[in-house]
């Protein structure tokens, strides 16, 4: 695990500053798609995106982008160039992902590169792809509701008639004519869109895109959207217009406009084309007619946790879906069947499940997928992931307090790869001391039960109570540092 905190002090300042969005505004989070490197690499960035956000009082921010970590492992954040740039910042490594806090006191503006996360190659080979992936953001302390996330990748077709494809995006773009050369991005988001939902169709694909292109000039393009195989009806191939593309505005959670019917569709491939598009922003299809673009399952991920793996997945519910599968591979072993989720039922909005596989071994490797099964019969599987689970005993950690909220006492978790000296300090909002722990030299091991993690009255140096609010508590182990954030409630 590695750690970095810049500075500690300006950190919990900023974050007492934050102010609300404006009503109706969206704001997207991205990622490239993936990341390509070979043995020997450093310091290969991977872009962070936001959406514009000028105008909208956005000052701080905190995500989470996992990667694999077979192939490569987060070893930092840069922010020269960048929207964020000037930003207070932190960052955790930790189990395949890098957890990145920003944070300044006047507001972020425009929109483009965010900030880039930096790899170090892991693996011995050659041009070797890890997918990168938003697991969780939130804006504005904890605004998260108003934050989409999705994957991106950019090109940038030549001026005139081309072709350009985004193959993460599963996107192709064939330009009738083109003024200027600039670079597109299309972003992916793998839910349903928030909002209000395109009327008069019977059902809307549970994903969307965003589709930015830099600076002024007209253009046409035809646009081919590849859905995947299964989710075109053969009624809907026949007849192609009965599927519609709806365009809506950049940072809009409004209405949806009918922009264009699809001029083919083939239900093989999940191919459905729109032509003479003229202008770039979200997108999302549905259809009048007998396609089941609702029922495909959304993307699952897979994290190891204290109490196992834990495997998230989010789908559309309707009356026809009974449930999921989950299925696990061990290292060297065949699939199985390991546990039967029920569908949560008839509704109109994505649904969340989650999952906690305990049967997992410290160092162990496994593989997941989960299979969305339908009343009919017909069956949708998820991409397969791989989760390494680490040995939690080499390792050190700051775990989340419990409970937070608190009232008048709390426990701080961690975990220690060694034996150190140990010491819990704790901040109030601007970033005072308020309290310092010595819990002395302490040998390697988990202490996370009430006798043994940390321990807080809720009182000051002075041996006064503390205010209710947001406190910040560190945790140093040697020379690891790690910092948490609770809340007093009285």
């Amino acid at each position: 695990m590695r750690y970095k905190l810049i500075p500690i002090f300006l950190f919990p300042l900023y974050l007492t500053l934050c102010l609300p969005f404006c009503e109706g505004d969206l704001v997207f989070l991205s990622v490239q798609s993936q990341i390509t490197v070979s043995q020997g690499d450093h310091n290969v960035k991977a872009a962070l995106y936001i959406s514009d956000v000028t105008g909208l009082n956005v000052i701080s921010a905190e995500l989470r982008v996992g990667y694999d970590p077979d192939v490569v492992e987060a070893v930092g954040i840069d922010l020269a160039g960048t929207i964020a740039e000037g930003s207070s910042s932190a960052y955790n490594v930790k189990d395949g992902s890098i957890s990145i806090a920003l944070t300044r006191a006047t507001p972020y503006s425009g929109s483009g590169v965010f900030a880039y996360v930096l790899f170090d190659a892991v693996t011995q080979g050659q041009g070797v792809i890890s997918k990168l992936e938003i697991v969780k953001a939130k804006l504005n302390e904890g605004k998260d509701h108003d934050v989409e996330v999705g994957r991106s990748d950019t090109q940038t077709p030549p001026v005139g008639p081309s072709a350009v494809t985004f193959k993460g995006m599963r996107l192709k773009m064939d330009f009738i004519s083109n003024s200027a050369s600039h670079e597109i991005r299309v972003t992916l988001v793998n839910k349903r869109p928030v909002g209000e939902q395109p009327t008069g169709v019977a059902s809307v694909l549970n994903r969307y895109w965003v589709i930015d292109r830099g600076g002024e000039g007209e253009f046409e393009v035809n646009l081919t959207f590849t859905l995947g195989p299964g989710m075109i009806g053969p009624g809907d191939q026949d007849n192609p217009s009965n599927l519609k593309l709806f365009r809506r505005e950049g940072n809009s959670t409004g209405n949806w406009t009918l922009i264009a019917s699809a001029t083919s569709a083939n239900a093989a491939t999940g191919e459905v084309r729109f032509e003479g598009i003229r202008s770039f922003s979200q997108f999302t299809i549905g259809t009048t007619g007998d396609s089941s673009l609702p029922a495909e399952l959304l993307i699952l991920s897979c994290f190891p946790s204290r109490d196992g793996v834990l495997l998230r997945w989010e789908t559309e519910s309707k009356v026809s879906n009974v449930g999921f599968v989950v299925y696990r591979r061990d290292e060297g072993g065949g699939y199985r069947r390991i546990k039967f989720i029920p569908s949560a039922g008839n509704t109109a909005f994505p649904t969340s499940y989650t999952f906690i596989d305990r049967d997992v071994s410290p160092g162990g490797t496994y593989y997941y997928y989960v299979e969305s099964v339908d009343i009919s019969g017909m069956r949708r599987e998820s991409r397969v992931i791989r989760v390494r689970v680490p040995v939690g005993s080499n390792r050190f950690a700051l775990l989340q307090s419990y409970p937070n909220p608190f009232n008048s006492e709390v426990w701080i978790p961690y975990e220690l790869g060694g034996e150190v000296p140990v010491v819990i300090e704790i901040y109030d909002g601007v970033g005072h001391l308020v309290r310092k722990l010595d819990l002395g030299l302490q040998p390697r091991g988990r202490y996370v039960s009430k006798l043994r993690s940390g321990y807080w009255d809720g009182r000051d140096m002075d041996g006064n109570r503390v205010a209710s609010g947001v406190y910040y508590y560190v945790l140093r182990a040697g020379s690891f540092m790690a910092i948490g954030k609770m809340t007093i409630i009285k």
